[in-house]
């Protein structure tokens, strides 16, 4: 029997990782980054053994510390070409901000590159000798993945994050799959249900409307990779970037280009194209006090208004009672924009501000909510043992409590537990 390690946090969200070995073969599933005092790293893997590293996608709680075992071994990463292209943008982002304070140079992220063989959805790709690995769809961002692996005449799935409801930006996550015998699945959502997609959107754009139509700017802090465009897409489907400027800052914009080169991943590539064309770059802080003083759209990282040049613009727009801040994502607690929806202040280095502009929360999600999670789970054919890691300890048992329910085999494992599969 193969082993399959839990490295990551299992009973949290960060630094996720999973290493399956049989015999003397490993390959390791995602090796993400947790941001903390200090960015936390998964203990280190059996780099001798190991035969390939795969990625389910391209933020950095799986992502973001790949240099490391590609840095040591020769391992090939394995990832479609928009995971790979995003993971060397945002891996460099990390290392500015960190002030190369991490266990990998610059240098070594161009590893991404170097060592990556792209892979494409339904593919399967031996490995070794031992394993065979095909990707599915995840519908959580462009290139998102699941990642399946056979061996031993057995199949496990890690499924990564996964929306398996279609957006403006992405097609929802495939649904039909194949037979599976283990599925280590996320949990983040499953206490959670969500508002119908359009609803929220409907709201988004009447609380935009409002916004411009009393003459204010609008302010959207967002996440660089996947909810900066799908908000562009929302706004182009409802005919507003036609009407109004809209901007586009930070690292959104690298992330845009990106995209552009990968419409295979991209629900509508010609809206998102017409979302492209009607946006204004923003460049410099020049360019930032222009955009603040028009009646439009910003939208800028970072998404819960820590850091990045959401920062300027809410300095220059927190305290005019005609402009909105509109959240669009989940603000963890702590966060700026956790304080902002809570106190209506915001602390931004050592001045507290207190909000004048109009704070409205949207919150699109890129993950499935406790129904779509069950729905996508419970139809995987094999009868297949869970194991529900990523997400809040109370999310990870509230899953593995409904699967129970439902008649099937669910445990919520500890970091560095070893289980065989």
């Amino acid at each position: 029997m193969a082993k399959l390690t839990f490295l990551g946090s299992c009973r949290e969200i960060g630094r996720s990782g999973f290493y399956l070995d049989e015999a003397d073969e490993g390959i390791l599933v995602d090796y993400g980054v947790k941001f903390q005092n200090r960015p936390a790293f998964p203990p280190p893997v059996p780099l001798d053994d190991l035969q390939a590293i795969a990625v389910t996608h391209a933020h950095l709680d799986h992502s973001g510390a790949l240099p490391i075992p590609l840095t040591r071994s020769e391992a090939s990463l394995f990832c479609t070409p928009a995971t790979r292209d995003l993971t060397s943008v945002l891996l460099q982002d990390m290392y500015k901000i960190s002030d190369g304070r991490l266990p990998f140079t610059r240098g070594d992220i161009a590893r991404i590159r170097r060592q990556s063989q792209t892979t494409t959805y339904e593919e399967t790709i031996p490995i070794g000798r031992r394993f065979e690995m095909t990707f599915f769809n995840a519908g959580h961002i462009p290139g998102s993945a699941m990642v399946s692996i056979r061996y031993n005449g057995k199949r496990i799935l890690f499924t990564g994050d996964f929306n398996s409801s279609e957006s403006r930006l992405n097609p929802g996550a495939r649904k039909n799959l194949p037979k599976h015998d283990v599925v280590v699945t996320e949990s983040t959502y499953a206490r959670r249900v969500n508002p119908s997609r359009q609803t929220t959107e409907e709201e988004l754009v009447q609380s935009v409307l409002e916004t411009l139509e009393r003459k204010g700017t609008v302010l959207i802090p967002a996440f660089a990779v996947g909810r900066s465009q799908e908000i562009m897409c929302i706004l182009e489907s409802y005919d507003i970037l036609s009407k109004y400027p809209i901007y586009i800052d930070g690292m959104a914009r690298k992330v845009n280009d990106i995209l552009m080169k990968h419409p295979e991943y991209i629900g509508s590539p010609q809206a998102f194209a017409r979302a492209v064309e009607r946006t204004i770059l923003i460049h410099d802080n020049r360019d930032r006090r222009d955009a603040a003083s028009k009646r439009g759209i910003i939208i800028s990282p970072a998404g819960m208004l820590k850091g990045g040049a959401s920062h300027l613009y809410f300095k220059m727009l927190h305290d005019d009672p005609d402009n909105s801040i509109v959240l669009v994502s989940f603000q963890v607690p702590g966060t700026p924009g956790a304080e902002l929806l809570a106190t209506g202040k915001v602390a931004v280095g050592n001045k507290t501000y207190e909000v004048e502009a109009d704070v409205r929360m949207h919150h699109l999600s890129s993950h499935s909510d406790s129904a779509g999670l069950l729905s996508l789970l419970e139809n995987i054919p094999g009868d297949p043992e869970f194991y529900v890691v990523h997400g809040e300890s109370e999310s990870c048992d509230a899953l593995a409590e409904q699967l129970d329910e439902r008649g099937m085999t669910a445990h919520v494992p500890s970091t560095g537990e070893i289980v065989e599969v």
